[in-house]
C-alpha cells in the first residue's frame, strides 16, 4: 500500500503539479468559455443559463482531460521507456495503471471544482452544498468511459496520429452532445447522434439531479453501455498491439 501511495504521489506531481499544460488546456479553456458566454455573450439567454452552462463546461473540462491528457501522457510514458522502468521496479503494471487512473480521476475532480468555483465566486451561481457536490461527483464519474477511450488512443500509433484522433473525438463530443450550444439548434440527424454519446448521458443525469427530477434510467443505462464499449475497445486495441509486436 505504501508503494502504491508513493506511485500516486509521483504521478500527481508529474501529471498535474509540474504540468502547466494541464492548467492551460484542462482548466483555463473551459473556465474561460464559461466566463465568456455568461458574462459577454449572454444576451437573450434565460436566467437559468448560468447554471446549465456550468454543467456543460464542467463536462467539457472532463472531456479535455479524459482524452487529450490521458492519451498523451500514457503515450509519452510508453515512448520514454517509463514502462520498462516499471517492469524492473517493485511496481507492477497493474499498480501503475491503477495509480494513473486514481490521479486522472483526481484531475477531473480538480478541474470540475475550479469551474464550479468560477461559477460561484465570479458569476454568482447559487446552489446548496449538496448540489455542488453532486455536480462534482457525477461529472467526474461520467468521464470514466471517456477516460478508458483515452487510454485506448495511447496505443493507436505515433504522436501525430494520436493528437489528430484526440481532437477528432473531443470536438464532436462537445458539439454534438450540446455542451457548446443547445442541441435544438442542430439538424435532426445531429441530434440523434448526440443523444447517443456518453457526454450527453452525463449531462442528462447531472441536470436531472440539479433540477431535482427523477433519475434517468435511460441515461444511466447509456453510461453503463459506454463503459462496456470503452473496455471492449481498450482490450481489443491492446490485443492488436501485442500481435503487432510479436
Amino acid at each position: 500500500m505504501r508503494t502504491f501511495i508513493m506511485q500516486v504521489k509521483n504521478n500527481f506531481m508529474r501529471l498535474i503539479v509540474r504540468n502547466p499544460r494541464f492548467f492551460l488546456c484542462d482548466v483555463a479553456i473551459p473556465a474561460g468559455f464559461y466566463v465568456l458566454f455568461t458574462k459577454v455573450m449572454n444576451q437573450g439567454m434565460p436566467a437559468s443559463f448560468n447554471q446549465t452552462y456550468l454543467i456543460s463546461m464542467a463536462i467539457y473540462a472532463t472531456i479535455l482531460s479524459s482524452i487529450i491528457t490521458v492519451a498523451n501522457n500514457i503515450f509519452t510514458d510508453r515512448e520514454q521507456q517509463y514502462m520498462r522502468f516499471i517492469d524492473v521496479s517493485p511496481i507492477s503494471r497493474g499498480s501503475y495503471y491503477t495509480s494513473m487512473g486514481t490521479v486522472l480521476f483526481l484531475l477531473t475532480l480538480i478541474e470540475v471544482g475550479i469551474v464550479e468555483a468560477v461559477a460561484k465566486f465570479y458569476i454568482g451561481v447559487s446552489f446548496p452544498l449538496t448540489t455542488w457536490l453532486a455536480i462534482l461527483v457525477l461529472a467526474s464519474l461520467g468521464s470514466i468511459p471517456i477516460m478508458i477511450l483515452g487510454v485506448a488512443l495511447a496505443f493507436c500509433g505515433s504522436s501525430d496520429l494520436i493528437s489528430m484522433m484526440t481532437y477528432m473525438l473531443v470536438f464532436p463530443l462537445a458539439i454534438l452532445s450540446g455542451l457548446w450550444w443547445p442541441m435544438q439548434m442542430m439538424p435532426t440527424w445531429a441530434q440523434h447522434i448526440g443523444k447517443l454519446l456518453p457526454t450527453y448521458q452525463t449531462s442528462v443525469i447531472v441536470n436531472d439531479v440539479v433540477n431535482q427530477k427523477s433519475w434517468s434510467l435511460t441515461a444511466t443505462g447509456g453510461e453503463v453501455a459506454w463503459l462496456v464499449i470503452a473496455l471492449v475497445i481498450l482490450i481489443s486495441v491492446q490485443k492488436i498491439k501485442r500481435v503487432q509486436q510479436a
